[in-house]
């Protein structure tokens, strides 16, 4: 096994290959598996809506440990904490794990709030993270409008958005009126509304923007249309008669 090994590795880099001009960095880079695909969206107006959604009135309660609707212990705009937060935090957080190495114990025990700045650093990085996610549930997520693609995502971050395979199933098939009454049709939606909690309220402005999803794709196509140029006249300019 290991002489078979040997050969192959001397033949890649043997005078009389094919592959004589190629160097060890290009050859390592082509074994290396392909990057991830950029996803077509607005992340910004993503974060935007999110933001709202998550925060809203709470921007400083949002930088310390505190429960979500359901009790779980979360952070920031609605990153949820788990046994993988540490991981992530060394990750996003990394500048300030090197100067404090207790910044992400101390921060995930309750003990240091972050700062909106950093907030926004790890909202950008869960949006990023689950950004794939949506388009396998939704496979035509990146031809979707901007306001319909932020509110997909924004409910997706709560967890919703494959709760209701009706809903789905319509969406997917470019019914967005079936969607939009199959998303509403729901356990969450109707005890939220009878709390009045703003659970109902963010799943009503995704069945909202659903709705209008139609006629925004209409005036997209419009808008992208090629004009036909008018053609130049063939007539010449009339001239006063000389006298």
């Amino acid at each position: 096994m290991f002489p078979l090994l040997v050969c192959s590795i001397a033949l890649i880099f043997s005078p009389t290959s094919n592959n004589t001009m190629k160097s060890f960095k290009t050859f390592l880079s082509e074994m290396a598996p392909p990057a991830a695909k950029k996803i077509k969206c607005d992340i910004n107006g993503i974060c935007n809506v999110i933001r709202a959604d998550e925060s809203a009135g709470n921007e400083e309660k949002i930088l310390a440990v505190y429960k979500d609707n359901k009790g779980l212990d979360t952070i920031g705009h609605g990153h949820l904490i788990t046994k993988n937060s540490p991981k992530i935090f060394g990750e996003v957080f990394a500048q300030e794990q090197k100067e404090n190495p207790n910044f992400t114990t101390e921060v995930l025990k309750g003990k240091r709030r972050i700062t909106p700045q950093q907030a926004e650093r790890l909202l950008r990085r869960d949006v990023e993270k689950r950004l794939p996610e949506v388009v396998r549930l939704v496979p035509k997520f990146e031809s979707m409008s901007t306001e319909l693609q932020a509110n997909l995502a924004s409910e997706h971050f709560r967890g919703m958005l494959g709760q209701s395979p009706n809903a789905l199933t319509a969406l997917n098939s470019g019914d967005y009126q079936g969607f939009a009454r199959h998303y509403i049709d729901a356990k969450d939606y109707r005890e939220s509304k009878a709390e009045d909690s703003g659970i109902y309220k963010r799943m009503d402005r995704l069945a909202d923007a659903a709705k209008t999803e139609a006629d925004r794709q209409k005036k997209l196509q419009q808008s992208s249309k090629p004009t036909t140029p008018v053609p130049p006249s063939n007539s010449k300019p009339q001239t006063e008669p000389s006298r």
